[in-house]
């Protein structure tokens, strides 16, 4: 196959990182960067979905197979929602607005070169690549202290969870002589493994644990959701999550799968501590885009214990959930977005009767918690099924229960919210909130991701086991 028809996604995202600095330089108008934003990146979606590759290149460190097909779409997804929800709400000076696409085009482009990569250095270049530019957009804001004090933490405990993981692949380099992953599982075949490679892979995965928001790098979370501009949260919150748990499969469903008695009890205690911590911890928040940052974290929690299941039923489900958990989790930020956009405020108190002010707001609030929460006939309840009864196939039932139970807790908080939205009467004095159409748009696109696949999954469920097929054989 071509070289240039295979990694022509990028070169298309690249070319349009390009074409946003000359639009920015010769268009007074900058909205019409985020117009070209959003068109460029519905183009490239449905050139991603209907152009399937399947091929290598540069010794296999390059791949376009199931999995980064599949990783491509929802990534590309969540950064067109985040499109949506920008044009209208990004309150940055009219010279900055090219440099925030920018950055979020970069950041993208970092993440799909992660989830194509099958070679160590490739992988971390595609890594730092997505963040140093989250790091930067996350501080837009350069008159907002919660802003910049987000961006600083972010950079901070980013660069430190950064050196853990480059830590850890540096030994299993020494180890094994190579940053091949085809290889590195060769060397796992091998008897008498070093004591150097098994810390490597421990380092590792708590490297990873920062990208996914895990216990024990998911301290910077809360802060940084609450200072980034919403539309970067909901970004970091679910297409920067894709990317941390598609670098989980690569790695340990498939270089290190010979390994599992290793780090499977590794993951199985921090599955349960990071649902756990993330749910006892969203109770007591008074700021919406805080609770929602600990339910992200619990969201980890639940996601990893479908990984647990290392088979094709599990892996399938996680890459089903993270396409639920994207259109859910982007929809209940939607929400966020649209109501600070007119009220100023992020206070759960000020969502107090939004029911009877803008139903829309309210009814996809409602239905993206609900869905967050597992409840049928929702997307949620599907993923959530799915996960569950991959790690009851492994025999994990104490997870299981202990899943379900924190599922009831999240319900808990969750329904605290509800409760203003449709019972309690307006606290803050505003006439009827007058939605920008994009963020409608934003609205229902996630409205209908969270029915359909609520509702009709099967399709979608079949293409994630053969996704997992290509991965186990």
């Amino acid at each position: 196959m071509d070289i240039l028809f295979l990694i022509s996604d990028e070169l298309i995202l690249t070319l349009i990182i390009i074409l946003i600095l000359l639009f920015d330089i010769l268009f007074k108008n900058k909205r019409i960067t985020g117009y070209f934003y959003i068109l460029s990146l519905l183009f490239l979606l449905f050139y991603v979905i209907f152009y399937k590759r399947n091929d290598s290149i540069l010794n296999n460190a390059f791949v376009y197979d199931g999995l980064s097909w599949f990783g491509k779409i929802i990534l590309i997804s969540g950064s067109l929602i985040t499109g949506f929800l920008s044009i209208d709400t990004v309150k940055v000076k009219e010279k900055r607005m090219g440099v925030y696409y920018i950055l979020l085009s970069s950041s993208l482009l970092g993440m799909m070169l992660l989830i194509s990569s099958k070679e160590l250095i490739t992988l971390y270049v595609g890594l730092e690549l997505a963040t140093i530019s989250l790091y930067a957009v996350t501080a837009i804001y350069k008159n907002d202290d919660y802003s910049l004090e987000a961006g600083i933490k972010y950079l901070i405990l980013g660069a430190l969870s950064s050196g853990i993981l480059l830590y850890g692949l540096s030994l299993i380099y020494g180890a094994t002589r190579t940053t091949y992953i085809e290889k590195i599982l060769y060397y796992t075949t091998l008897p008498g493994l070093s004591s150097v490679f098994i810390l490597g892979i421990i380092l590792t995965l708590i490297g990873i644990c920062f990208k996914l928001s895990a216990v024990p790098m998911h301290v910077w979370t809360p802060d940084v959701y609450q200072g980034a501009p919403t539309p970067i949260t909901a970004f970091i919150s679910t297409v920067s999550k894709t990317a941390g748990f598609i670098f989980l499969i690569r790695l340990f469903s498939y270089a290190f799968i010979k390994l599992d008695f290793i780090f499977l009890p590794l993951i199985l205690v921090i599955s349960a501590v990071t649902m756990t911590a993330g749910n006892l911890m969203a109770i007591p928040q008074k700021n919406i885009k805080r609770l929602l940052a600990y339910s992200t974290i619990s969201q980890a929690g639940y996601i990893l214990v479908g990984f647990a299941g290392l088979s094709v039923f599990g892996i399938s489900s996680v890459i089903f959930y993270l396409l639920v958990y994207t259109f859910t989790n982007i929809a209940a930020f939607a929400v966020v977005t649209g109501f600070s956009n007119i009220t100023g405020s992020d206070e759960i108190d000020d969502y107090s009767g939004l029911a009877q002010k803008e139903p829309l707001l309210a009814l996809t609030f409602l239905l993206s918690l609900l869905s967050l929460a597992g409840i049928p006939p929702l997307a949620g309840f599907v993923g959530k099924f799915y996960l569950f009864y991959a790690a009851m196939q492994k025999d994990f039932l104490w997870l299981v229960i202990f899943a379900a139970l924190n599922s009831v807790i999240s319900l808990y908080y969750y329904l605290l919210i509800l409760k203003r939205l449709y019972i309690f009467d307006p606290k803050k004095d505003f006439n009827k909130i007058k939605l920008p159409l994009s963020i409608k748009i934003a609205l229902i696109i996630t409205i209908a991701g969270i029915i359909i696949l609520g509702i009709l999954p099967t399709k979608i469920i079949d293409i994630c086991t053969s996704v997992a097929n290509e991965i186990f054989f």
